[in-house]
């Protein structure tokens, strides 16, 4: 590798790290939304469904994001590490960012199991009201049936007066 190289991949790898961070951030307050989501009095399918949308393709930029990441330090892991004193600074640098990174994630996993969670009740309760309304309409559909034949019956009875 060229002298100086090295030192601009180094330099790649902390605006990946920057940039990884700004997407985690980003699917935090996605993830934050998704739960007042959850949580209002009427759910909003449309909104969900655009969260969901929103937050693929941030996890898509994330998955890219990495693999630029990987393939970059595979490039110069050999030069950092054989001269650590060289890039002492953007090490720390980059490990700080990473420490962000691993925060952010737990955070954002921590909100995914309380959405879960929000999620099942929200989904029980709408269920609940499904069936509610598939019993109402199975009565209603018995009554009408039922109201047919006292019909029918009543005809029958004009029928037999009538004679």
């Amino acid at each position: 590798m060229i002298m100086g190289e090295e030192q601009r991949y180094v330099d790649i790898l902390v605006d990946v790290l920057d940039k990884q961070i700004k997407t985690l951030r980003e699917v935090l307050e996605i993830t934050k939304h998704q739960g007042m989501i959850a949580t209002a009095l009427e759910f909003d399918d449309e909104e969900f469904d655009e969260t969901l949308s929103r937050k693929d393709a941030c996890i898509m930029r994330l998955n890219e994001l990495d693999n630029g990441f990987v393939s970059v330090y595979e490039r110069v892991r050999r030069q950092v590490q054989a001269e650590p004193d060289k890039y002492k600074s953007k090490v720390k640098k980059m490990q700080e960012l990473i420490r962000t990174c691993t925060d952010l994630g737990n955070e954002i996993q921590t909100l995914e199991n309380r959405n879960r969670e929000k999620l099942a009740k929200c989904f029980a309760g709408k269920k609940k009201e499904y069936n509610a309304k598939q019993a109402a309409a199975m009565v209603a559909g018995k009554y009408n049936t039922t109201m047919k034949n006292v019909g029918i019956m009543n005809e029958g009875y004009r029928f037999n007066q009538d004679k």
